[in-house]
């Protein structure tokens, strides 16, 4: 059965987005998951509206961001 995954990442932190990307990444590509959509948003505050936008066009989300305080 083909999964269709969505990486939404908040590119606040550019270096550290592209970090959780790349990890993301090869954990579905080991899974066997070669295919997933990824959607960038400014901030931490959009993923939950990315998801909420396209909940019914995929079958699983991840959501990487990162806070600093």
């Amino acid at each position: 059965m083909k999964k269709n995954i969505c990486i939404v990442v908040a590119n606040y932190y550019p270096k550290i987005s592209k970090a959780l990307i790349i990890g993301s990444s090869k954990i579905l590509k080991s899974k066997g998951i070669k295919k997933y959509k990824l959607i960038k948003v400014p901030g931490i505050f959009e993923i939950p509206y990315a998801i909420k936008k396209n909940i019914n066009r995929f079958d699983a989300f991840i959501a990487l961001g990162c806070v600093i305080k």
